[in-house]
């Protein structure tokens, strides 16, 4: 077993932990045009996820890049910014925002497996050993699922982990491509993972933080303008200091403060919670961002979104429109997340009676393959075209649905 796995890791594996190893890797995506990509990184030790190792899928070979020996990764990061080449990822979504905060390039022509699965009927979102023990009865090792890959020297377990988690993405491509293409849905799993394409979905919304913070929602227009302060100067010394904000203080703290603003170190100390180096490291700062914020004018405080809440009749016809699409999902085989929630059921029923929010965007059943494979059906049902719903005794499709033009 031992021979196998090393002769397994010679044959499919490749270390690179020094600058100039780079060439080999960047030379076989070229010719090959396409690559897959993953990361491992640790997100509980520092402002911004520490990548500790990327494993770059190109052929039938893993380069495992060592970001903690080879720290400048751009030339990498170009490639997955080049539109000339295909990016393959599973669940892509922080791999990406992480390669953005790193080298500031938006990545381009990305494929991402878990949202081509769900286009398929493959569940949403799956898991990528889900997906690979249902398409090729491939079972993962699980055995470094928790592992620190900060540490060095990886050992031998480490490697054929990483490598094995990289070596299948893009067989995996390969069969979900075939089977899209041939079910007419390349196109609109193309057109969804064209979201990571755009710059705004990189941005993050710097003073706004504290509206996702639980139980900010109950406070006055004053003490919301505690909590953004107390969040604004937290943010800023968990980047000064390279630490997850929440390092810093936790929510629960910061948002006692804010119901209580205080004026004094004493009145810090008695929120359940503060220890005595946070009292005597952050104090002072504390009150100081503390009183600028109570001496704003009420004006100048924030506020939650006025937003209309939905009446009751808006409630139900929503709810309807949510069953159709269930329905429709159940039938053709696509997760009905992928097309919309209930509350982006909510804006399209709003947008339909011509009462959206100026703030609002359109509603993304308006346009593309949302609105051909549901929107415009959804848009006849507010117009007023009758439906027949009949319950059938099969367990695939139980509910049937029609619409009469």
């Amino acid at each position: 077993m031992t021979n196998d796995k090393t002769s397994a890791r010679e044959k499919h594996g490749k270390l690179i932990d020094a600058q100039e190893d780079l060439k080999e890797m960047l030379q076989s995506i070229e010719a090959c045009g396409i690559f897959g990509i993953d990361l491992e990184f640790i997100p509980e030790k520092s402002y911004f996820p520490l990548i500790c190792l990327v494993q770059v899928a190109v052929g039938e070979r893993v380069f495992l890049v060592d970001p903690i020996k080879v720290q400048n990764l751009d030339d990498l990061w170009r490639y997955v910014a080049d539109p000339g080449y295909i990016k393959v990822l599973h669940a892509g979504s922080q791999d990406l925002a992480i390669v953005n905060q790193r080298s500031g390039f938006i990545p381009k022509r990305i494929f991402d497996t878990q949202i081509a699965a769900g286009f398929l009927g493959l569940g949403y979102p799956a898991g990528y050993g889900k997906l690979l023990h249902a398409l090729f009865d491939l079972t993962l090792s699980k055995t470094e699922s928790f592992t620190d890959w900060s540490l060095r020297p990886l050992t031998a377990s480490q490697v054929d982990y990483a490598i094995d988690d990289a070596l299948h993405l893009l067989p995996l491509y390969q069969a979900l491509e075939e089977r899209l293409k041939e079910r007419g849905r390349l196109d609109w799993v193309l057109e969804e993972c064209k979201l990571y394409e755009q710059e705004s979905y990189y941005q993050k919304e710097t003073g706004r933080e504290f509206m996702r913070i639980k139980g900010a929602q109950g406070l006055s227009r004053r003490k919301l303008a505690v909590l953004q302060a107390i969040c604004l100067w937290r943010d800023q010394e968990a980047r000064r200091i390279d630490k997850p904000p929440r390092f810093v203080l936790s929510d629960n703290i910061i948002l006692e403060l804010a119901k209580k603003p205080p004026t004094t170190p004493g009145d810090i100390s008695r929120i359940r919670g503060i220890k005595d180096g946070q009292l005597s490291g952050y104090g002072k700062h504390i009150i100081r961002v503390v009183a600028e914020a109570l001496a704003l004018k009420e004006a100048d405080c924030p506020q939650w979104p006025a937003g209309r809440a939905p009446s009751k009749a808006d409630v139900l016809i929503a709810d309807v429109l949510y069953t159709v699409l269930k329905v429709r999902s159940q039938e053709i085989e696509i997760a009905p997340e992928l097309i919309a929630t209930r509350d982006e059921l909510q804006r399209f029923v709003r947008q339909d009676k011509g009462q959206l929010e100026k703030e609002e965007e359109e509603s993304a059943l308006t346009s593309g393959w949302r609105h051909k494979l549901a929107g415009s059906e959804l848009h006849a049902i507010l117009s007023g075209a009758p439906l027949t719903v009949t319950v059938t005794s099969t367990s695939h499709n139980p509910i049937s649905i029609k619409l009469e033009n």
